[in-house]
């Protein structure tokens, strides 16, 4: 059992490189950084994160945020980009067993539950 820490903390360092260029800024916003997860759930957590990122990389531009939550066993990005996600990819995440609130002008948060 790895602890929440050790699966997010390269994750994080990678993304903060590549926000830096292209000016998107990172929020945090983790509840318990100690969180052990069994290793099923580490791949689950580490696949989401790294799938994630990327594409709310893709629908970022400069001044825009993204931000990593984490709040008990749910895990959650959220994006300001300005270009939301199209209904056929809101209905396949949702179809994995993603939790997706997008709206035209407001955040977009992509969220699993462990």
């Amino acid at each position: 059992m790895a602890k929440f820490i050790d699966i997010i903390s390269p994750i994080y360092q990678d993304l903060v490189s590549r926000c830096e260029r292209r000016k998107v800024s990172v929020n945090l916003d983790f509840q318990d950084l100690t969180m052990r997860l069994p290793q099923e759930d580490e791949e689950k957590v580490a696949k989401f994160y790294t799938t994630e990122i990327k594409r709310a990389l893709k629908n970022c531009a400069a001044g825009d945020k993204i931000t990593l939550a984490q709040s008990g066993n749910r895990f959650s990005i959220k994006s300001s980009a300005r270009t939301p996600l199209d209904a056929e990819t809101i209905e396949k995440l949702r179809a994995s067993g993603h939790e997706v609130r997008a709206r035209f002008g407001y955040d977009t948060v992509v969220a699993i539950r462990i």
